[in-house]
């Protein structure tokens, strides 16, 4: 089932959450060859979402849409109870902020320079270790989004990384191959080669995502991606239900 877990309806509009709104994408994943699909909407937008839209979308055009949410991990904050009762089919746990710093968020670049860049790796990767050590994740978002302006440590990103590889595997999590790093300045994929190459050895499942903002996002450079994950020896990816997780050949 080829599907994409990781987009984003509400992006540029935010709420209501309704099928007028949703069915491009959806008419978007289809065009692209997927037959399975998945609106992860960040957490931002919690109180904004209708879970009746993913029933009436698979109703109106018979792709399976499964119930995301992407969320901005916090260590200070509450996640258990922000999350609880709500019928989610994966959750996306991802690091956006080091301390206050939204170190992604477009004008917020400067930030960098305050950072000795093998310290705030470390610092980053232990949010991301932190994150998948609460269990309550089935996806780990953009592993290494904190090379998003293309900063590079001294120190070997994959020793840096290792924790948080080792806490990912604990959990029993997904990794999720986000495309959208080809369309930021650092112009590579989340996570990179040799990160990817260690969680197949780690025996980390990993899935495919588009992080689409746009209906025309929607599976973008899967081929790539999936051609990636090939020649490092994958050859299934998670999949997502109410059921819980499984594994599909990797098509």
């Amino acid at each position: 089932m080829p599907a994409d877990y990781h987009i984003h309806g509400l992006a540029h509009q935010g709420p209501p959450h309704t099928v007028e709104r949703l069915l491009p994408y959806v008419e978007a994943a289809r065009g692209a060859g997927l037959t399975a699909m998945g609106f992860a909407e960040h957490d931002r937008y919690l109180e904004g979402l209708d879970f009746n839209v993913f029933t009436e979308l698979e109703r109106l055009t018979g792709m399976p849409v499964r119930a995301g949410l992407e969320v901005d991990f916090r260590p200070d904050k509450d996640h258990q109870e922000q999350l609880a009762g709500r019928p989610w089919d994966y959750l996306i746990g991802s690091v956006h902020a080091v301390g206050d710093w939204e170190f992604d968020r477009p004008g917020q670049e400067a930030g960098f320079e305050t950072w000795d860049l093998d310290e705030l790796y470390a610092t980053y990767f232990d949010l991301v270790a932190r994150a998948a050590a609460t269990g309550l994740f089935q996806i780990i978002g953009h592993l290494d989004l904190i090379k998003i302006y293309g900063h590079r440590p001294r120190r070997p990103v994959l020793e840096l990384a290792e924790p948080a590889l080792q806490a990912v595997a604990r959990s029993g999590a997904a990794l999720e191959l986000n495309t959208a790093g080809l369309f930021k300045p650092v112009g590579e994929i989340y996570p990179s080669r040799d990160i990817l190459a260690r969680a197949f050895e780690l025996n980390i499942p990993v899935i495919i995502s588009s992080d689409a903002h746009a209906p025309g996002e929607v599976a973008r450079e899967r081929e790539q991606a999936r051609e990636l994950l090939r020649q490092i020896g994958y050859t299934c990816l998670a999949t997502f239900s109410s059921r819980g997780m499984a594994m599909d050949p990797l098509i």
